[in-house]
């Protein structure tokens, strides 16, 4: 992992090396779905699973890798609730030859289901996908939490007959869907921890702010309390078990409410020091940060043969690993030396650890396969992500941080159009969703388009952005409408300042919370911005509590009171910072658009905004996108999408640098 993004600091310009006019290219080109994504590599090392559109949807594929044979899995059999169709959104390989897939439909999980590599013995596990005459009715499980590449196909997954937060593990095998509780939990266990057999050996207390541990050295032996019940300034969290060395890894915060790994000594409670820290950014968020191809790059990294901590990838400004295994870092530098211009990450080994899946990707390059094998002494390219993308057409991206009005610092990204400075450029500031997740450095589509025609964009990771330390992500509480729209307003008014941007031609462009946050700006700061595009934003924080498909969750809907406002109690708040209660105050041109099957943000919240606008005389522009949930649905509809917010920027914006 190399590749380190230039640093744009308060007002300093970093130079771009200018050079020959791109070429403006298909939108289609920016639209189409990945030839590959999500690959894994199977135990034995023979196979490569992925995900591929097919008709629309999302579908799993398998390849096999001495042939290149691929195989479409129908997951389409099981019936569905409605006419929509299923797909695949995650899937991991629980054998040699077998396979359990996460389906979904319209946006909501349908169910799980189990199938060999070449689609036959598929029996539905959980959920919709499950068979309710046989087995008496529909259950729900999150995900697989151990397989055991065993005859029967067993798994371990999770039940909660004592409620969401206290889990036993049962044992399901993926045949005939059968299944039978192994652990029970013995009062407050929070999170589970296995050893590399699949047997409970750790477990996380919880009991409100307090955490603790238990731990047994077998499954014979009783549950042992190491560490008592006490505030921990973060509750405690399982990164994995080290067998080689018999220790247990921990996240928490360290003194600077950073969160990294620690080790802890099962026979005595002793937590030793951190194995990794960064003085700005968290090693081991408390949620996950993901990059292209959906790859967690901030996680522990074990060797199965081993059967031991081999690294630590975590995130800075960009990616970055911690090789604790000399082996593994060799594998590194090899592959760096054969991929020197991509970040080059490890996705999947074999149990055996002879063969590797590895990564590679950049600012300007969407992503490509390929395969390590440590006998045969090869390095094979398996496939591109999306291989029309041609990198040397596509824009840097480079890391920058600004002071907010109360002098805390904020991370984020500016893309430059290529062969051109940062410097009086049209830019689109696009705040991200959420709000609590992040933008990462890597491959953006909608952000490569913007840049090819010509706009620079500025993403910021406002407070709550996760990654940055306890403090900033916790910032956030009841601080939307409030901190995290100054954070974006200052991030906003940095560019201008620091001559990034010409202050006559910025707009702003969000999807679902960042959709809001362009609302907001535009309503708040009216004299910033030339036009805004809202996809999907929340317009009235009052009626999405009953509106959105959070209020179907007890766990959501509590995590939206207490992070948002309750609108029992704070519904003048809600109601002040929802755009609907100042559409009037919205004098630029702005484009509403919505997906009719969205059900997170419900398209009732975009016709109040557009009535809101009508009735203060400024009627705006909408797209109503049918079969579209909350996303941007399949590459036809993803392409209508990205042409309509093209066209409105130039139209409204002007056209960008040539």
């Amino acid at each position: 992992m190399k590749l380190t993004p230039g640093l744009l600091t308060g007002l300093l310009i970093l130079a771009v090396c200018p050079g020959r006019g791109i070429e403006r290219l298909p939108i289609e080109d920016f639209s189409r779905v990945p030839d590959t994504a999500g690959a894994r590599l199977s135990p034995d090392g023979k196979r490569l699973a992925f995900l591929r559109d097919f008709h629309g949807l999302t579908m799993l594929h398998v390849a096999d890798i001495e042939t290149n044979k691929v195989t479409r899995l129908d997951v389409s059999e099981s019936v569905g609730v409605s006419n929509a169709g299923k797909e695949v959104t995650r899937f991991r390989w629980i054998g040699d030859r077998r396979l359990v897939a996460t389906t979904t439909q319209n946006d909501r999980v349908f169910g799980m289901v189990a199938m060999d590599c070449d689609g036959k013995r598929l029996k539905g596990l959980f959920g919709w996908e499950r068979d309710r005459l046989e087995l008496g009715g529909p259950a729900w499980a999150t995900d697989i939490f151990h397989a055991f590449n065993d005859a029967e196909q067993n798994v371990l997954t999770l039940s909660w007959p004592a409620g969401p937060n206290r889990p036993e593990i049962q044992k399901l095998s993926t045949l005939d869907g059968l299944a039978k509780t192994v652990v029970k939990n013995p009062g407050e266990v929070a999170h589970w921890g296995l050893d590399f057999d699949g047997v409970a050996r750790f477990g996380i207390l919880t009991h409100g702010d307090l955490s603790g541990a238990i731990y047994r050295a077998s499954e014979k032996d009783e549950w042992q309390t190491i560490l008592p019940l006490k505030n921990r300034q973060g509750l405690l969290r399982i990164a994995g078990f080290d067998r080689a060395s018999n220790r247990i890894l921990v996240t928490m915060l360290n003194e600077q409410k950073r969160w990294t790994i620690f080790p802890l000594d099962p026979a005595t409670g002793d937590i030793g020091a951190a194995l990794l820290t960064d003085p700005v950014y968290d090693i081991v968020p408390d949620r996950g940060i993901a990059g292209a191809g959906g790859i967690a790059l901030a996680s522990t990294i074990f060797s199965k043969r081993k059967q031991s901590l081999a690294g630590v990838r975590y995130y800075t400004e960009a990616p970055r690993v911690k090789w604790f295994d000399k082996e593994y870092l060799t594998c590194q530098a090899g592959v760096d030396k054969k991929l020197p211009d991509t970040v080059n990450v490890l996705v999947d080994e074999s149990d055996d650890g002879r063969k590797q899946l590895w990564y590679g990707f950049s600012d300007q390059h969407p992503g490509a396969y390929h395969l390590l094998d440590l006998d045969k002494k090869s390095f094979t390219p398996l496939a591109p992500r999306m291989g029309w993308i041609k990198p040397a057409q596509m824009a840097p991206m480079l890391a920058v941080k600004y002071a907010a009005r109360d002098g805390l610092v904020i991370h984020g990204y500016l893309t430059v159009p290529a062969g051109h400075q940062p410097k009086g450029l049209p830019l689109v500031v696009m705040p991200h969703g959420g709000p609590w997740v992040r933008d990462v450095w890597g491959f953006d589509p909608l952000v490569q388009l913007l840049a090819n025609r010509g706009y620079a964009v500025l993403q910021m990771n406002y407070r709550g952005s996760p990654g940055y330390g306890d403090e900033l992500f916790k910032s956030a509480k009841l601080q939307i409408g409030k901190q995290i729209q100054d954070d974006i307003e200052d991030g906003t008014r940095w560019a201008v300042a620091a001559g990034v941007a010409d202050p006559r031609r910025v707009a702003i462009l969000g999807m679902s919370y960042g959709g809001y946050s362009a609302l907001f700006a535009l309503g708040k700061n009216p004299e910033l911005y030339r036009c805004g595009i809202s996809f999907a934003g929340v317009t009235d924080w009052v009626a999405i509590y009953d509106d959105s498909d959070v209020a179907d969750y007890k766990e959501s809907k509590r995590h939206w009171r207490e992070q948002i406002g309750d609108p029992s109690k704070d519904k003048a708040v809600l109601q002040a910072i929802s755009p609907v209660s100042f559409a009037d105050k919205i004098t630029a041109p702005v484009l509403i658009m919505q997906g009719k099957q969205d059900k997170r943000v419900p398209p009732d919240q975009a016709r109040r905004m557009i009535a809101a606008l009508e009735q203060a005389g400024r009627k705006p522009q909408s797209l109503f996108l049918s079969e579209v949930g909350h996303n941007y649905g399949d590459q036809r509809k993803k392409a209508e999408i990205f042409k309509a917010m093209v066209d409105f920027l130039e139209k409204n914006l002007g056209p960008g640098v040539p």
